[in-house]
């Protein structure tokens, strides 16, 4: 659905999820050749993509969080955020096998915390904010009613 979601107890979720991916891009947007290190730091994108990815995702992050704040599109968004998450997890996890000692860059370079299982525990916490805040009830336009046949 274009346009605004009746606004209910999944908003609250859907707003908070906003307001971390909010804050998140800005932190990234403010600093991305830092962002550029700790997505190379990773090492799973080939190098010719990192630095696009670096200033792209960001952005992304940026629009579909600024949707979910406004109620516009929240299902589009809220599947945004939620691949973006499952993606972010699959790093972090990649990052813990590898036994990488590297800062995440999730809330960019004010988040010097260290990619692990507390913040796999966050991202999955978040994912969960995602679920929650998903609009289960699709907003169709009701049909135009038939003319009776006189």
């Amino acid at each position: 659905m274009i346009g605004p979601e009746p606004l209910g107890f999944r908003y609250v979720f859907r707003l908070a999820l906003g307001a971390l991916f909010l804050w998140a891009a800005m932190g990234k947007i403010g600093d991305l050749n830092a962002f550029a290190g700790d997505v190379h730091n990773f090492r799973i994108l080939p190098l010719w993509i990192e630095n696009v990815f670096a200033m792209t995702l960001p952005w992304v992050e940026l629009v579909a969080a600024l949707a979910l704040v406004l109620n516009l599109a929240p299902r589009a968004a809220t599947l945004i955020l939620a691949s973006m998450l499952l993606v972010f997890l699959v790093a972090i996890v990649s990052a813990i096998v590898r036994n990488l000692d590297i800062a995440c860059g999730c809330f960019g370079t004010h988040d010097a915390s260290t990619t692990g299982w507390t913040t796999l525990a966050r991202d999955v916490g978040f994912l969960a904010l995602a679920f929650l805040g998903y609009p289960r009830r699709a907003s169709l336009p009701h049909p135009a009613p038939r003319p009776e046949a006189a």
